[in-house]
């Protein structure tokens, strides 16, 4: 039976260091342990946060797992933007540029693969909104990449920059196996594939006499 967590929308919180400690703890946790295998018990414990406290900032266990699954791609995309603009600056074309911070990202925090993907598998079936919120969590990638590859004017940006999200997905998903550096050196040299054949197919087509 899947069960349905109501959600109220609201002014964002207000900032606290007690929850931004809570947050980061339970960031961790999941990461490392998984959600369901990560109770408020522990939760309490492992911060050092009184449980009334830990009520205090959310409501339900639940209500803490979006906010981390909010904390992570925020870093995640904040990561990307930034590192990927250094690269670009320093001569890599713009959507390889995404590649090397990936790699980065990956070396550093992507030990244990996705963690927005990891809460869509646990909690599918089981709370239709904290899976709906990492759906759409994913879903939202399709325009952030697009409007790069408009930046490079390559044509059928929107269909085209799920190849690259693709690539993207599978290298943090390798990364645990073959090490995120390597996982995303591997996604860079595929996309620089793509990125070829995808100039190739918008050079025939805007030559002259082209079909």
């Amino acid at each position: 039976m899947v069960r349905r967590t109501a959600t109220l929308k609201s002014k964002a919180p207000r900032p606290s260091p007690k929850r931004e400690h809570l947050l980061a703890v339970a960031e961790a946790l999941f990461d490392r342990d998984g959600f369901h295998a990560t109770g408020v018990d522990r939760l309490v414990a492992e911060s050092g946060i009184a449980r009334m406290t830990f009520y205090k900032h959310f409501p339900t266990k639940n209500a803490l797992v979006m906010a981390v699954l909010e904390r992570r791609d925020a870093r995640w995309i904040a990561a990307l933007n930034d590192g990927s603009t250094g690269y670009e600056q320093a001569g890599e074309h713009p959507v390889l540029a995404i590649f090397s911070a990936l790699a980065d990202w990956l070396e550093r925090e992507g030990s244990h693969g996705c963690l927005i993907l990891r809460g869509l598998g646990e909690f599918s079936g089981h709370d239709v909104t904290v899976a709906g919120d990492a759906v759409f969590r994913k879903r939202k990638l399709g325009a952030w990449m697009a409007e790069r590859l408009d930046r490079c004017a390559i044509s059928q940006a929107e269909a085209r920059s799920w190849d690259l999200i693709l690539l993207i997905e599978g290298a943090t998903a390798l990364a645990p196996v073959v090490g995120g550096r390597d996982a995303a050196g591997q996604a860079a040299h595929a996309a620089t594939a793509l990125l070829r054949c995808w100039q190739a197919d918008d050079l025939a087509v805007r030559a002259p006499g082209a079909d």
